[in-house]
Order: structure tokens, then C-alpha cells, then sequence
């Protein structure tokens, strides 16, 4: 079969050979799904440059995610994070556990639902898995809100509950475009710059943070989280920075809980538990712009800006 491999990080994949896959018996807690869709994503590329904690082996089968058809015509989305799965998902075919296969609802589009599955569970598993005793109609800011997994996160916040969802970035015009803001904040050169007074106005529950760095610590001088409303802090991404000085004493004098997002901080089992009700949501959420590209121009597509999935 086809697949996409690197046999060193950081290298462009290729499109190459593999040896077909060992059908499952009946009786197995695998199933062989043909692969449809998958979406190239920031993990898929943090894990393909040999950084990201999850993927540590040579060679490297690409791929975390997509939608595959079973042997009966079915459409399932699989997750291939979970240890045991055949390979990556840009092959041919991927055996999977059973439990990482969901059946995809009859009005669920497979491109949209291959490219942004994982830049929606960010934001899904942060406020199911790592927010706690959140108040009804709670304020949530999204930072980093113009990227793809902000902008299923300023929906997936209002469909969780929130009352009021504020997105920090530094494109105003991408800002206003965003379905779900009720309000934004355009982040200035220097985070330090930027005017957060309005959120200490209005005061925060939770913060959804998809790029770090200076920025966290601009926003976290500007709050003012108190016991009788103390803030939740999820670090979901690193779009910014990996790395940000963080001075101890805004830590000592505000009730900040600070928590990161992404496998390891919440369990498979969590996330096969809340995989049906996230597809449920993002077929609500609305066309979002994804680029289709063939497997086989996976170097081409690893240049792209834009959101891409590819198809056989």
C-alpha cells in the first residue's frame, strides 16, 4: 500500500511503499477502515520535526487522524494516537482500535470533519477534561483566536456554556470574521502594549491559550482573578513561544489555576468518551476553509498555510 513516511525529523515526508496491512478477524478489537480523509495539522507537523512529545520513533508514518470507510460502507472518524494502531493515518488503510472508530452522523461532511476534529478537541478536551466547577455562563478568552482551532473553540465555548467568549490575536480584521466572538482584543507587536482593561472589567473564568509566550504574561498582569472569581488557565498550544518567563509573585498574589491540555494531561478513554458528542458539535458549527489535496502531494501540502486535508 501507499503511505507517507520521514526516516528523519524535521525532513520533507515522502510518498512511498509500505507492506499491506493484515486484515482483522471478525472477532478482533481492530477494524480495517480505507482511509478518505485526513487532515495535516500543527500536531502532525510537531510530531513530524521530532519536538512533540508523542512521537519519538524512526521511521515515522505520518498522520494522527481521519475519516475511514469499514468493509460494510461505513464512515467512521479514527484517532491513530492510540498505542497499538497500525500506522499513521496517511496510508492506504489503517487497522485501529475499535474504540478510536466513531461512526460519523448521516449529515457529518468527512473533509470538514477530518481537518478539524483535532484542532476542535484542543478546545473540547480543555474545557471537559481540564476546567473544573466552571459558573454558569462563565467569560472565556481564546487566545490565539484566528487560528483554525480558535475559531472551533469560540463555537465548541457556546455550545459548553459559556456566556460571553472574547478572542485576543493580532490580525483585528481576521477578529472580527470570527463566528461566536462577542467581543476581541487585537494584540499589540509587544503583548505588553496591548489594552486588556476590559477584561478586568468584565473579569474572566476561564483562558484557552493556543500560542504562549509574552502574551500569557501581559494578560495574566492584567487580570485580577480573586478568590470570590478566581481564573482557569489552560495552555493548549505554542504558536508564540515554547518557552516564557513567568514571574512568581503574579502567581502568589491571583487565584490562578494554570493546567495544560493535550494527550497525557487527559487519558484516550476521556477522549473516546467525549468523541460523539464533539463530531455532534461540529456539525453545528458551519463550513470552515480547508484546502483538499492528494496524498500523494504531501510535499507540496506541507508548505501550505492554510488548513489541508488530503484524500487518495
Amino acid at each position: 500500500m501507499r503511505t507517507v513516511q520521514i526516516q528523519q525529523w524535521g525532513e520533507i515526508p515522502k510518498y512511498t511503499d509500505a507492506d499491506d496491512l493484515p486484515v482483522p478477524s471478525p472477532d478482533s478489537n481492530q477494524i480495517q477502515l480505507t482511509v478518505k480523509a485526513t487532515g495535516l495539522h500543527q500536531l502532525v507537523k510537531g510530531r513530524a520535526s521530532g519536538v512533540h512529545y508523542s512521537a519519538k520513533t524512526l521511521p515515522h508514518t505520518l498522520g494522527v487522524d481521519g475519516v475511514g470507510t469499514a468493509s460494510d460502507g461505513k464512515d467512521y472518524y479514527f484517532n491513530t494516537l492510540i498505542p497499538g494502531a497500525s500506522t499513521g493515518s496517511y496510508s492506504e488503510k489503517v487497522n485501529v482500535w475499535k474504540s478510536a472508530a466513531v461512526p460519523l452522523p448521516e449529515n457529518a461532511d468527512p473533509i470538514q470533519i477530518a481537518g478539524l476534529v483535532n484542532p476542535g478537541m484542543s478546545s473540547w478536551m480543555a474545557l471537559t477534561a481540564r476546567t473544573t466547577n466552571l459558573p454558569p455562563n462563565f467569560t472565556v478568552v481564546i487566545m490565539g483566536a484566528t487560528s483554525m482551532s480558535g475559531r472551533v473553540a469560540a463555537q465548541f465555548c457556546r455550545f459548553y456554556g459559556a456566556g460571553k467568549v472574547i478572542g485576543v490575536a493580532r490580525n483585528a480584521k481576521a477578529l472580527a470574521e470570527i463566528r461566536g466572538l462577542d467581543a476581541s482584543i487585537p494584540l499589540a507587536d509587544d503583548p505588553a502594549a496591548t489594552d486588556f482593561s476590559s477584561l478586568v472589567e468584565a473579569g474572566v473564568d476561564v483562558v484557552l491559550d493556543y500560542i504562549y509566550g509574552p502574551a500569557l504574561v501581559a494578560l495574566f498582569k492584567a487580570l485580577k482573578p480573586t478568590v470570590d472569581r478566581p481564573l482557569q488557565y489552560v495552555e493548549i498550544g505554542s504558536m508564540a513561544a515554547r518557552e516564557t518567563p513567568l514571574p512568581a509573585d503574579l502567581l502568589r498574589s491571583k487565584d490562578i489555576t494554570m493546567r495544560g491540555a493535550g494527550p497525557g494531561s487527559w487519558s484516550m478513554p476521556q477522549l473516546g468518551k467525549q468523541m460523539p458528542t464533539l463530531i455532534a458539535n461540529l456539525c453545528k458549527v458551519g463550513e470552515m476553509p480547508i484546502k483538499v489535496m492528494k496524498l500523494s502531494e504531501v510535499a507540496e501540502g506541507w508548505k501550505e498555510k492554510e488548513r489541508v486535508v488530503f484524500v487518495p
